[in-house]
C-alpha cells in the first residue's frame, strides 16, 4: 500500500505560509507534532512543528546563513549537505519523520519557510523513508513581504528593504529550482488571491493536490479562516518602491500555467549592494566631541525592543516628555552629577554601576577617564545592553527623552557620561522636593492635565482595564443594591495606562495623583499587567502593598483576595437521579463505539449535532442522548429524530437510546448516566451544541484500538465556529496542544469532545459535579492519577460552537479563580496560576 504524500509548505517568511497551513489543516490534512502558538504577528498560530523549526533554525545558524542576518541572503556554503551540522540536523529530522510516517493514513503536511532553502535535505530524507513528496509554494507580493519584515524584524535584526528583497528572491527561486531538478510537482499559491478570489483559489489548490478530498463542511471552515485583517501590510507595501527584477519575477509566479524557465536564484546585481558602514566608525571613538552631531544624524534608527529592558528605574514623574528638555529648570536641591571631576574623586562609573546592580563586573580593566564608547563597552555584556557596534541606535533612543529621573546614582553617572539628560532622584526621601510641589497635590491640576477626579477614599482603586469578565460582573453589581457586608467599593480607572504624558506638568500631576491614591485608597490594584509598574515602587501605601489583579478576576474575587480569603467551588459526586427511557431501539448487533450526547435546553441546536452523528463513516454506532430535565422541546425533538432514522433508508446505527432525568442534576450526572447505559468499549463525548466531522469516530477509534491498555482518551483537533462578536471569533482551533501531564499541570487544554475508554471511566468513578464547570478537567486529572493517559488525533474532526448561551460563557468564565482553587485542592500536583496568584 502506497504511503500518503507529504505536502511540504515552503516560501519566504511573511508570505502567507501560516495561512496556507491553517487552510490545509481545515481541509483534513494532518499537521504532526507540537505546533508553535500564535503571537501578535500571527494571532492564528504558525502551524509549524516546533522541533522541525528549532532544528532547521539551528542548522542555518551553524551554516552562518541565519535568515534574518546579513549572511542570510548568501547562497548556502559549498558542500553544506556534508557539513557536520547538517548531518546532525539530518539525523534529528530523520528520527522525527520515521516516527510519524507510519501513523499517517492520509495526506499530511509540514510547514516551515526554512525548508525553502533546505529543500535538498528534505529530498534526501524522503527518499530514505520512501515518502511521496509534493511542494506547495506560498508566494506574496514582495512589497507586502518587505513591509511586514521591516515592521517585525527591522528593530531587532537591522533588517532593511534591500536585504528583505534579496531574501524574497532567494527563498522563492531556490525552492523552484530544487523542485524542478528533482521533477517534483510544484503548486504555487498566491497570498493575494485568498482575499480577492477565495473560492476559486481553494478549488485551484484542491486541483493541484488530487489526494485531498475534503467535505463541503471542511471547505466552508477552510474559507472561514480568510479574514481581511490578515493583510496588515497591504497599505505599507503600496508605499514601497521595489527593484524591477522582483516585480517581474512576482508577475511570472502568478502565471497559469507556471513558466518552465526561471532566472538564477542568485539575486541580480541591482539588488545587491555593499554592506553599510559600521554604526560606530573607529574615528568616532577617538573624537568624543563629535558624538552629539553624529547622534543627531542617526536619530532615525529605532530602538530594538530587547534593549528597552534596560530599566531607568522607577518613573514617578516621566521618562519621555518631548524634545525641549533643556527648557526644564531643575530644583536647586537636585543633585547634578556631571562627568567632570570623576578622576579627582577616583570613581569608576562602570564598576560602581555593576556593584549597585549586584552583577559580576567585567574582568577587563576600565580607566577612570574612559570615553563614552569604552564606558558602554565595559558594561554592555553585564546589563544586556546593545553591543558597541549598535550603541548609536540605543543612544539615539535615549536622547529622545526630555528628562530621565533615576534613583541609582551610579547609573546616573553612566547616563551623564553618555551626554544624556539624567538626574538623580531618591524615591524614599525626595530631597529634591519634586513631590512636595503644590501642583502635585492640586485636584485642579489632576483634572486639567489628566482628566482625573480625585481617588475615592477607602475604596479598592483598580488602575487598568480588567477585562470583559470583570466589566460584566461590575455592571451586574452596579445594577443592584450592594450588600453592606460585601466589602470596600471599587474605584475603577481602566484608562490609567493610556494617560498621555507630554509635559513635565502632566508628569508631576500623574505622580501626585498616584501618591494621593496610595494614601487615600484602601488598596492600590493593578489590572492588565504582569508586574507592578516601576512608578508604583517606593510609594507610601496606607493599608497594604499594591496588589496585581489576577487575570479574569471578578470584583467579588478581588475583595476576597484583599481579605486573604481563598475561593472554592462546590464539588461533589452526585448519583444519577431517577431516569425515564423515552426511546429505545436495538438492531441486535454489538456496538463498536458509542456517541454520548448530554442535553439541556438546546432544542434549537440538538438536531445539527445528531445529524453529524448520523453522517459518521463508522458502522455499528450506539447513540445515547441523556436529557437533564430540560424545560424546552428538546426531548420531543430527539425522539422524533430517532424515529425518523428507523422510518427512513437503512442506517448504520446499532442502537439508539434516549433517556431523561426526572430532575436537573448537572452535566456530570448526565454524562455518567450515558456512560452507565453504554454497551460499547469506547464512548465519544459530544455536547448538544457542537458537531462532528464525518470521520471523527473512525479516526479516533483507529488510534484507540491500536493503543495499549492505559490509553484512556483520544482527543482530536477541534475547529472553532463563533457567533459574530464572540471572543472566540478570532480563534481557529480550540487548543492545538497534545495530551501531556506536564501541560495539564497548568491548564486544561483537552476539550470534552473526545473518545473515552468506558472501563477507565468506571475505574475512576466517573465525572464529579463541580459547580460552575471544569468537570472535564477534573476527570482528566482523575484518569492521570489512576495511571491512564491520552493521545491526540492530529486531524480536525469536530466543531466547537462558541455562543452566548454556552455553559462556558454563562457560568465557567465567571468562576475561573474559584474553580482553580477547587481543582488545586482536589489534585495537589496541579500548578494552576489562578489558584496561587
Amino acid at each position: 500500500m502506497a504511503r500518503p504524500p507529504l505536502l511540504l509548505v515552503v516560501g519566504m517568511h511573511r508570505s502567507g505560509t501560516s495561512l496556507l497551513g491553517g487552510v490545509l489543516q481545515r481541509l483534513g490534512v494532518a499537521l504532526p507534532g507540537e505546533t508553535i502558538a500564535g503571537d501578535d504577528h500571527n494571532p492564528e498560530g504558525y502551524f509549524e512543528w516546533d522541533q522541525v523549526v528549532a532544528t532547521q533554525e539551528r542548522l542555518l545558524i551553524d551554516l552562518e546563513r541565519w535568515w534574518p542576518s546579513a549572511q542570510g541572503t548568501l547562497a548556502l556554503p559549498a558542500g553544506w549537505l556534508e557539513h557536520p551540522a547538517t548531518l546532525d540536523a539530518r539525523a534529528r529530522l530523520h528520527a522525527l519523520l520515521a516516527a510519524e510516517v507510519a501513523a499517517q493514513e492520509g495526506p499530511w503536511a509540514i510547514k516551515d519557510p526554512r525548508c525553502s532553502r533546505l529543500l535538498p535535505l528534505w529530498l534526501a530524507l524522503c527518499r530514505e523513508l520512501a515518502i511521496p513528496l509534493q511542494i506547495v509554494l506560498a508566494v506574496r507580493n514582495p512589497a507586502e513581504v518587505v513591509a511586514s519584515l521591516l515592521r517585525r524584524d527591522g528593530p531587532l535584526t537591522g533588517m532593511d528593504a534591500n536585504r528583505a528583497q534579496q531574501l524574497w528572491w532567494r527563498h522563492n527561486l531556490e525552492a523552484i529550482h530544487t523542485a524542478r531538478e528533482a521533477s517534483l510537482p510544484l503548486a504555487v499559491v498566491d497570498f493575494t488571491r485568498w482575499f480577492d478570489q477565495p473560492a476559486q483559489q481553494l478549488q485551484d489548490l484542491l486541483a493541484a493536490l488530487p489526494g485531498l478530498q475534503p467535505s463541503g463542511e471542511q471547505q466552508r471552515h477552510a474559507l472561514a479562516l480568510i479574514r481581511p485583517e490578515h493583510r496588515r501590510s497591504l497599505e505599507a507595501g503600496q508605499q514601497l518602491v521595489l527593484a524591477s527584477p522582483l516585480r517581474r519575477l512576482y508577475a511570472r509566479l502568478l502565471r497559469r500555467p507556471v513558466p518552465q524557465r526561471w532566472p538564477s536564484a542568485e539575486p541580480p546585481g541591482r539588488l545587491r549592494r555593499q554592506a553599510p558602514p559600521p554604526l560606530l566608525p573607529s574615528w568616532l571613538e577617538a573624537h568624543p566631541a563629535e558624538w552629539p552631531a553624529w547622534l543627531e544624524r542617526h536619530r532615525h534608527f529605532p530602538a530594538p525592543r530587547c534593549w528597552q529592558r534596560f530599566a531607568l528605574g522607577p518613573d514617578p514623574v516621566l521618562n519621555v516628555c518631548g524634545p525641549a528638555w533643556t527648557a526644564l529648570e531643575p530644583h536647586g536641591c537636585l543633585q547634578r552629577l556631571p562627568l567632570q571631576g570623576l578622576e579627582q574623586r577616583r570613581i569608576d562609573p562602570a564598576r560602581c554601576l555593576l556593584h549597585q546592580l549586584r552583577l559580576e563586573p567585567d574582568p577587563r580593566p576600565v580607566a577612570t577617564d574612559a570615553g563614552p564608547v569604552e564606558l558602554l563597552a565595559s558594561v554592555a555584556l553585564n546589563l544586556e545592553l546593545p553591543p558597541p557596534a549598535r550603541a548609536a541606535e540605543w543612544l539615539a533612543h535615549l536622547r529622545g527623552h526630555q528628562v530621565i529621573w533615576d534613583p541609582v546614582p551610579a547609573r546616573v553617572l553612566l547616563l551623564r557620561a553618555l551626554a544624556l539628560p539624567a538626574w538623580w532622584l531618591d524615591p524614599e526621601a525626595p530631597v529634591n522636593g519634586w513631590l512636595q510641589q503644590p501642583a502635585a497635590h492640586d485636584p485642579a491640576s489632576w483634572a486639567c492635565h489628566l482628566g482625573l477626579a480625585p481617588p475615592e477614599k477607602g475604596a479598592l482603586l483598580v488602575c487598568g482595564a480588567a477585562g470583559a469578565i470583570w466589566d460584566r460582573a461590575l455592571a451586574q453589581e452596579a445594577a443592584q443594591p450592594m450588600d453592606q457586608g460585601a466589602g470596600p467599593r471599587i474605584d475603577y480607572r481602566p484608562g490609567w495606562p493610556e494617560l498621555i504624558i507630554e509635559s513635565p506638568a502632566a508628569g508631576l500631576a500623574r505622580a501626585g495623583w498616584l501618591q494621593a491614591a496610595a494614601l487615600e485608597a484602601e488598596r492600590l490594584v493593578v489590572a492588565g499587567a504582569q508586574a507592578l509598574p516601576s512608578d508604583w515602587q517606593g510609594l507610601a501605601v496606607a493599608a497594604a502593598d499594591p496588589l496585581l489583579l489576577p487575570a479574569e478576576a471578578t470584583p467579588a474575587e478581588l475583595r476576597a483576595l484583599h481579605r486573604g480569603e481563598p475561593l472554592q467551588a462546590l464539588a461533589e459526586d452526585r448519583p444519577s437521579p431517577a431516569t425515564d427511557s423515552v426511546f429505545a431501539w436495538h438492531s441486535g448487533r454489538v456496538p463498536r463505539a458509542s456517541v454520548l450526547v448530554s442535553l439541556f435546553n438546546y432544542a434549537d441546536r440538538i438536531e445539527a449535532a445528531l445529524a453529524s452523528v448520523a453522517a459518521q463513516t463508522a458502522a455499528d454506532l450506539e447513540l445515547i442522548v441523556v436529557d437533564d430535565a430540560s424545560t424546552d422541546q428538546g426531548v420531543e425533538t430527539v425522539r422524533a429524530w430517532m424515529q425518523a432514522q428507523l422510518d427512513g433508508p437503512p442506517q448504520t446505527f446499532a442502537r439508539l437510546l434516549l433517556l431523561r432525568h426526572r430532575r436537573n442534576t448537572g452535566l456530570a450526572a448526565a454524562r455518567n448516566t450515558a456512560f452507565a447505559a453504554a454497551q460499547a468499549p469506547w464512548c465519544f463525548v459530544l455536547d448538544a451544541d457542537n458537531a462532528l466531522f464525518p470521520a471523527a469516530v473512525t479516526q479516533c477509534l483507529a488510534l484507540a484500538e491500536a493503543g495499549a491498555e492505559p490509553l484512556a482518551v483520544v482527543h482530536p483537533l477541534l475547529a472553532v465556529e463563533a457567533e459574530p462578536g464572540r471572543p472566540d471569533e478570532q480563534r481557529t482551533l480550540v487548543r492545538p496542544q497534545s495530551w501531556q501531564k506536564q501541560r495539564l499541570c497548568f491548564e486544561n487544554h483537552v476539550d470534552a469532545m473526545a473518545l473515552v475508554r468506558r472501563s477507565a471511566w468506571e475505574r475512576v468513578g466517573g465525572y464529579t459535579h463541580i459547580e460552575g464547570g471544569w468537570e472535564d478537567f477534573d476527570f482528566w486529572c482523575k484518569l492521570l492519577e489512576a495511571g491512564f493517559y491520552g493521545v491526540q488525533c492530529p486531524q480536525l474532526l469536530a466543531v466547537y460552537r462558541s455562543h452566548a448561551e454556552s455553559m462556558s460563557h454563562t457560568a465557567t468564565n465567571r468562576s475561573w479563580r474559584a474553580l482553580s482553587c477547587t481543582l488545586q485542592a482536589r489534585h495537589p500536583w496541579l500548578q494552576l496560576p489562578l489558584a496561587t496568584s
